[in-house]
């Protein structure tokens, strides 16, 4: 049998589908995908109280039958808003989020824990209209009911402003005609042997596959010779000269690293929006002095906002510099602009940290430096390696910035001290390299 999630699947790939149903075990689901796909149960959950008093149909971990049962025991008992409502129609099963009745006419409501509609959702709440319709239930209208990017916290979540439903039935009706078929056609697949499809955009999109590295073993090798790639520099040396010389010191090398809750955590905070929860700091007073290194990591506690000490430390750390490297200068200065906003008491020092930002970015993305090892990349784990060899992220435990943010969430509900004390180690170790990486690419500019 067919479900919501199954569908879906095999109309963006049906070898996907296939092996989902055939071979599951060969399914890999990284933990930044598992995060998200966490993040919309909580959401969903949270959307529920936007409609209270409503009744839960599904009582098992999944839909099914009885679920169903139960659904058709509550429309005939009155019940207003059911969630988890269980439908099963033409060898499909269904269960949507939030089914309200209001003046007499049902609505169906699909939450989302993004911050508009995407085209992804229509095929997702077409399906439901399907079902739900061909079990006779009259549905007047359907709605995406998703994040208000507006929405800015003040205290406890307010549910009636946190969320924002949108109807899509104008786009959900032109698909109704092509399900049946679309049905059919999956279902026949699934009763075939493994169907062949060549890998393509749709192992990345709308989601990154989690077949797509059974898939990948399938390819065959090919095998060619080739030249190893050379590390020796191009430099334009007027060019960099000019970069170097425009440095004036004290400096420093600073790194943030952020989370990006989908219902905001703290007050003064919206949707999506990237929170610093730490920085790396190395500070120079020469050219040729001590390099000193600090860090702010935050408490992983809930009633804690972690911006507030690391703004303050911040200012206080970097007041005597006067340049504030950081590697891609749009991200930083985003961020300190918006804490600018959300805490104004500060927001003249953190105005003066903004002005001092230079991007250590430049002499690479201009093309002023380049190796044939940096892959026409001038991503910093591409310049660090082909400039700084003897430095890697490779090594770390948590290597890239989105393991930092899950890793840092993860702790918020982390009762294991021991585990959490290592988590901390580990982002320790990965935000310091960012910034010790910065320092390192400089002086060999500065050698050009």
């Amino acid at each position: 049998m067919l479900s919501k999630s199954k569908y879906t699947r095999g109309m963006n790939c049906q070898k996907s589908l296939w092996l989902y149903v055939h071979k599951k075990d060969e399914q890999l689901v990284d933990a930044g995908s598992q995060f998200f796909f966490n993040r919309g149960y909580s959401v969903a959950e949270l959307a529920q109280q936007f409609f209270p008093d409503g009744k839960m149909a599904v009582l098992d971990e999944f839909p099914n039958f009885e679920s169903a049962k139960r659904t058709q025991d509550f429309i005939k008992q009155g019940v207003n808003t059911i969630y988890e409502a269980t439908f099963i129609y033409n060898d499909t099963l269904i269960a949507v989020d939030i089914l309200h009745k209001h003046n007499g006419k049902w609505g169906l409501y699909e939450v989302k824990s993004t911050n508009s509609v995407k085209p992804k959702h229509i095929k997702d709440i077409a399906i439901q209209y399907f079902v739900v319709n061909g079990c006779g239930l009259n549905i007047s209208n359907v709605f995406i009911m998703h994040l208000n990017r507006e929405y800015v916290r003040h205290r406890d979540i307010d549910v009636n402003k946190l969320f924002v439903s949108e109807s899509v039935l104008d786009s959900v009706l032109p698909l109704q005609l092509e399900i049946p078929n679309n049905i059919s056609s999956l279902n026949q697949m699934l009763n075939e042997s493994e169907p062949t499809v060549e890998m393509g955009e749709h192992c990345n999109t709308p989601y990154s596959c989690d077949f797509k590295e059974y898939c990948s073993s399938l390819l065959p090798i090919v095998e060619c010779e080739h030249e190893e790639l050379s590390n020796t520099p191009e430099i334009m040396q007027n060019e960099v000269k000019v970069f170097v010389d425009s440095i004036k010191y004290p400096i420093c090398h600073l790194d943030f690293e952020t989370i990006m809750p989908a219902v905001p955590m703290f007050e003064e905070s919206r949707p999506y929006q990237q929170i610093p929860f730490q920085y790396s700091l190395h500070y120079q007073e020469t050219k040729n002095s001590e390099l000193k290194h600090t860090f702010y990591l935050a408490e992983s506690k809930i009633d804690i906002d972690p911006r507030k000490d690391l703004i303050k430390q911040m200012i206080k750390e970097t007041e005597n510099a006067k340049t504030i490297f950081v590697y891609n200068i749009a991200f930083e200065r985003t961020r300190i602009n918006e804490m600018s906003r959300d805490f104004p008491e500060y927001s003249k020092d953190l105005e003066n940290i903004s002005e001092r930002l230079e991007d250590l970015i430049i002499p690479f993305r201009k093309k002023y430096y380049r190796t044939e090892t940096m892959e026409g990349s001038s991503s910093i784990k591409k310049v660090l390696p082909a400039l700084c060899p003897e430095l890697s992220y490779t090594e770390l435990e948590i290597g890239n910035g989105m393991a930092a943010s899950n890793a840092f969430l993860d702790l918020y509900y982390c009762e294991d001290e021991n585990l959490k004390e290592k988590t901390r180690e580990n982002l320790l170790k990965y935000c310091h390299l960012d910034t010790l990486a910065m320092v390192k690419i400089l002086e060999v500019l500065q050698k050009v």
